[in-house]
């Protein structure tokens, strides 16, 4: 650890990215909070995916020259940030990912490079709690630890990385960056979790790093205790989570599939085929818990059966020729 503390003194080259749509209330405090602590040789890479407020005019006017700002089209946040993923700069020693209206709490570079600095070459994702708060920065909680931690066969059912914790090793970087149809990613963060999990290392630090605000206009959010399903049931009225579940299994099974072990493939091939009516049904009746928490796991297992009631698809059609 003290060789990676010593690296960041002499300039390691950290690279930020952050896509913003939108946030001109909290874009400021968090840039500020980022660029507090990045060392010199640092970049904030910012896309505006297409805001129509003031929020890029905001992120031009602090004037750091650390700060590299594209105004682009809306394409919608997960693309948004495969694109920022595409064009980190090859000399880049680890590369992290931030939202655009939490606070950076500080050592939250120190404590990532202290896993990736000390690992080159090999494809790593940092991930930390967070300290929920609200608007005003006023503390709810911190998030609970994942009982169970990270884990391949944890990632293909349920994502336990939010994004804005995540850093990435630069061989990392380049297999997250292999999506094939990117249309079938809904959450950027549970692919890179889904891909790292399956051909690197995860590391779960259980010291939170990042202040995150809870708001009224979060996608969707992590909440505390039963607020976080009463949230995420929204969201489910919205979106079909399994089909958004099953697309990126069957894309990852794809793009990724040669490179899998043997019991990788098995299990995803055993379990999250949807086109397959044994795969379903295993699914339904395995035993063993697959997700974190007993509830997630009923609460998947009843989506499922509803989804078979109404008849619904789980998969998105065939790409047009």
């Amino acid at each position: 650890m003290r060789a990676a503390r010593n690296r960041r003194g002499t300039g390691m080259r950290v690279i930020v990215v952050m896509s913003t749509y939108r946030g001109e209330r909290f874009v400021a405090e968090q840039v500020r909070s980022i660029l507090a602590q990045l060392p010199a040789r640092a970049s904030l890479l910012i896309r505006d995916d297409g805001s129509g407020d003031s929020t890029p005019d905001i992120v031009e006017s602090i004037g750091d020259a650390r700060i590299q700002l594209t105004r682009g089209s809306n394409i919608g946040f997960a693309r948004s940030f495969f694109w920022l993923l595409s064009h980190v700069p090859p000399d880049a020693e680890m590369v992290m990912v931030c939202d655009q209206d939490d606070v950076w709490l500080p050592g939250r570079v120190d404590r990532a490079w202290a896993h990736i600095g000390n690992a080159p070459g090999k494809p790593i994702l940092y991930f930390s709690r967070l300290t929920l708060v609200d608007e005003e920065l006023r503390v709810l909680g911190d998030t609970p630890l994942p009982p169970r931690g990270p884990s391949f066969a944890n990632a293909v059912i349920e994502n336990i990385v939010t994004g804005c914790t995540i850093a990435l090793s630069p061989a990392a970087v380049a297999l997250v960056c292999r999506t094939g149809r990117q249309e079938l990613i809904y959450f950027h963060d549970w692919w890179i979790y889904l891909v790292v999990s399956a051909l690197g290392q995860v590391v779960m630090d259980p010291q939170p790093t990042v202040l995150y605000r809870q708001h009224g206009s979060n996608v969707i959010g992590r909440g505390a205790g039963w607020r976080r399903y009463l949230t995420n049931a929204s969201f489910v009225r919205r979106r079909s989570w399994l089909r958004i579940m099953f697309d990126m299994d069957a894309n990852f099974r794809e793009v990724h599939g040669a490179a899998l072990q043997p019991w990788q493939r098995e299990l995803i091939d055993n379990r999250f085929d949807a086109s397959r009516p044994s795969s379903i049904l295993r699914l339904l009746f395995v035993p063993r818990r697959q997700r974190q928490y007993l509830m997630d796991e009923l609460l998947l297992r009843a989506m499922l059966v509803l989804e078979l009631l109404r008849g619904r698809p789980l998969l998105s059609p065939p790409a047009k020729a």
